[in-house]
């Protein structure tokens, strides 16, 4: 397979026309402005040439964006792809023993909006076959040179062979389950393994960014900048490293998530939209007390303040946290449930609502209940498929959506309900152990960014502190010479004020992505990301709190040298 000369504009599905025009152009008009604003807000503030080359770097990202924004598109898709590789080989292999013919059987996939961009691919291939009256095989071979996955385009060629050697292709699909589950169980290990060793690479880049802004906030004593402007560059410095670092998470790590569509049913909305008021009712009031009665009294620091402030926030993220375990409970219970629903089926050729009512008498651990619930929709005889929905709604997962999906859709167009339970039960249960692995690495990497952002919040604040004393000491000594003003520069109280409030912003913004961070890894609820932004806004407040008291401490330890020293 030769792919290597179709270019990303064709793998990535985008046409050139289009690109110029939605891409190109826009990203260099925007890059022209902000190198406009850049030099119209060079003449007005003074920065080292360093930071003037910084500044006007910043106006190229728009063109960078764009020269990179098909071959982004293109590993986009591949991820994407691969992701849904085990649905797409689940779903063709049991609709494989159904009564449709081949260019239905695509039709089916190709109608899944689930399984894109996969089913975006089938439907080229149903086009070829359907419109251009073109053969499968033919169809398959044409596409897996322009597929931007590797896994799929292997997939695509094997079944090519295949069915041109005269095999059955409900015999080829069941053995080839295997050698599919394989190649995504190789794909998702590497992206775990990328996880594993970006946990070093973060750890690497966020210490070369402490140390960045630490220069940032000394420097202008030495090189009289103005602390503010500089401070504010270091903001978008470590702005555009957290966004950086989320955008990697998000587009390595395979698309696995934990919720489905239509997991918010009547009860668990009910649940956590309650959980939603009390945090917001709670937030408003504990800003009220510490506002009126706290802040009067104490002289507590800021950024403790803050973390007191949001800390009823976590009660909302904390109950969408334990909804997401119940939800991966549920996904455990599964396989069971399939197979012994698919045993009864082949074995007593009954009606799935009969099997049911006998299934239902059994324990299936936490997803008992909702199986009985199903029984009692279908027994109405109102719509399957809207009992099958408010099951799926309220399991809430998003595994169990899909398989819920292929099994009712492919026992509906009369495939062989052994052999689709078999298939299911199989690969669910594999995903689940790869979902194991992942909660591992997922751990791991919460230990890493808890551990950093307290280490980031410290290494600020004991940088500020130097500052501050450095500021105190020689504003004092300028009394005794004039001279000192042609070494060092002092900053105002207004400036060192507002530079502590744009390192109290810096912390926070990164323990806000990096909360965000922790949920694109594990693929949970965002919302969840709001009781680890609490957790690590409380680390950060200990960690600035011990920069502030240790490096202080330290100071006045060795504070009686300099009047030695200055002849005080």
């Amino acid at each position: 397979m030769a792919s290597s000369n179709i270019s990303a504009f064709t793998k990535a599905d985008l046409d050139v026309r289009t690109y110029l025009r939605k891409v190109i152009l826009p990203n260099a008009l925007l890059a022209m402005l902000m190198f406009v604003l850049t030099s119209i807000f060079l003449r007005i503030y003074t920065l080292p040439s360093w930071a003037k080359v910084s500044v006007y770097a910043i106006s190229t990202l728009p063109l960078i964006y764009a020269v990179l924004y098909p071959y982004a598109r293109v590993s986009s898709k591949k991820v994407q792809i691969n992701s849904k590789i085990p649905y797409f080989a689940t779903y063709f292999a049991v609709l494989s023993t159904s009564d449709v013919s081949r260019a239905e059987l695509v039709w089916n996939i190709a109608s899944e909006e689930t399984l894109e961009p996969i089913a975006g691919e089938m439907r080229k291939i149903y086009v070829l076959i359907a419109k251009f009256n073109r053969g499968l095989p033919t169809a398959l071979r044409f596409l897996s040179k322009r597929s931007p996955s590797k896994v799929f385009a292997d997939f695509l060629d094997r079944l090519a062979y295949s069915l041109d050697s005269g095999v059955e292709l409900k015999e080829y699909l069941l053995r080839e389950q295997q050698t599919v589950m394989d190649d995504y169980e190789t794909f998702y290990e590497g992206a775990l393994y990328d996880l594993d060793v970006f946990k070093e690479i973060y750890s690497s880049l966020i210490i070369a960014v402490v140390f960045m802004v630490a220069f940032i906030i000394i420097g202008p004593i030495i090189t009289g900048q103005s602390i503010e402007i500089l401070t504010i560059f270091a903001l978008i410095l470590v702005l555009a490293t957290e966004i950086g670092v989320l955008l990697v998470i998000k587009y390595r790590m395979p698309e696995d998530k934990i919720w489905a569509k239509n997991a918010m049913n009547s009860e668990r909305k009910k649940k956590v939209l309650k959980a939603l008021l009390i945090s917001i009712i709670g937030t408003i009031f504990t800003s009220v007390v510490y506002v009126l009665i706290v802040r009067p009294r104490f002289n507590f620091p800021e950024f403790f303040s803050l973390a007191v402030i949001l800390t009823p926030l976590a009660y909302f993220g904390r109950v969408l946290d334990r909804e997401e375990d119940s939800i991966t409970i549920k996904d455990e219970n599964f396989p069971a449930f399939i197979r012994s629903l698919s045993t009864s089926l082949a074995s007593s050729g009954s009606s799935i609502t009969l099997v049911l009512k006998y299934l239902s008498s059994h324990d299936f651990g936490t997803l008992t209940t909702d199986i009985r619930n199903l029984y009692r929709r279908l027994a109405v005889r109102v719509s399957d498929t809207r009992a099958w929905d408010y099951f799926i709604s309220d399991t809430g997962s998003w595994l169990i959506s899909m398989f819920s999906e292929i099994f009712r859709k492919s026992i509906r167009l009369g495939a062989d309900p052994e052999y689709v339970g078999l298939v299911i039960s199989r690969n669910f249960e594999r995903l689940i152990r790869l979902r194991r692995k992942r909660v591992q690495s997922v751990s791991s990497f919460k230990g890493v960014i808890f551990g950093v952002t307290g280490a980031f919040a410290f290494s600020l604040a004991a940088s500020f502190q130097v500052v501050l004393y450095i500021n105190k000491i020689f504003s004092d000594i300028q009394t005794q010479g004039g001279f000192i003003t042609n070494i060092l520069f002092m900053p105002s109280e207004t400036s060192l004020a507002l530079a502590n409030y744009m390192i109290l912003l810096m912390i926070l913004i990164h323990s806000f992505v990096s909360a965000i961070a922790i949920k694109f890894s594990d693929g949970g609820h965002l919302g969840v990301a709001i009781y680890y932004f609490v957790m690590l806004t409380w680390v950060s407040a200990i960690g600035v709190f011990l920069g502030d008291y240790i490096m202080s401490k330290m100071i006045h330890a060795g504070g009686l040298i300099f009047p030695i020293i200055w002849g005080g």
